[in-house]
């Protein structure tokens, strides 16, 4: 789960530093291109991201969207993803697909093509966002404001993305789950499932080069496979 605390916090710390100066904070490495009815998303999924997109589709319409990135602003990525839904584009991973990423770029493409080599892991999400709790009585009253805002509307609409594509909320965060076969250093680093179970949670027309069973066999140990059973499939957090 810490690394969707820092995400949120970059996110958090970016709202803080516009609320608060006139100053232009820089954001992490992104960007967008095009080639034929491919765009192509490389590095930080941010709100420029979004700006950045709109003005290529603006300009044509894209069949595919090809992605290579290791993080995102939640509520940016679920923009995107709800874009990628709605227009029916088919996501392919050309290197890695992590954290807001997988929560929802992944999840939302139509076909979802792995290029060798790829990963695709998750490492938490909106229904985690209880860490919150613990530490609201050190932040600052407009902080504590603007975080418990934020949280608010990423509960709400990561909760309707879900609903709209059909795949189970929980995706993001069985990896914490004691029952996942996940230590908690691994959940940490991300984790991932495999084609059977994404299946069945709802993430369906996956292609890769390797059969499905060992679709993610090339994963680094870093990563956790995410064993399912009955039991997991109905805890809550």
């Amino acid at each position: 789960m810490a690394n969707w605390i820092a995400t949120l916090s970059l996110s958090m710390l970016s709202l803080t530093l516009v609320a608060c100066s006139s100053t232009p904070s820089s954001s992490p490495r992104s960007s967008v291109a095009a080639d034929g009815n491919t765009l192509i998303v490389d590095g930080f999924i941010s709100q420029n991201t979004i700006s950045q997109i709109k003005q290529f589709t603006a300009q044509q319409r894209f069949t595919t969207l090809r992605v290579n990135s290791e993080d995102g602003e939640p509520l940016a990525a679920l923009q995107l993803g709800n874009w990628i839904h709605r227009n029916d584009l088919d996501v392919t991973v050309d290197g890695v697909c992590l954290r807001a990423c997988a929560n929802y770029i992944f999840t939302a493409g139509n076909d979802k093509h792995l290029r060798p080599g790829s990963i695709v892991a998750w490492s938490g999400g909106a229904l985690e966002d209880s860490w919150t709790q613990q530490y609201q009585n050190y932040l600052m009253p407009g902080v504590r404001y603007i975080l418990e805002n934020y949280l608010d509307r990423l509960y709400r609409r990561e909760a309707r993305f879900f609903e709209r594509t059909g795949v189970d909320q929980r995706i993001t965060i069985y990896g914490h789950h004691p029952g996942s076969g996940c230590s908690e250093q691994q959940a940490k680093n991300g984790f991932y499932y495999s084609v059977p179970h994404l299946l069945r949670m709802g993430v369906t027309k996956i292609y890769t080069d390797a059969h499905w069973s060992d679709a993610f066999a090339h994963y680094p140990e870093q990563y956790c496979k995410v064993e399912l059973s009955s039991e997991l499939e109905v805890f809550t957090i």
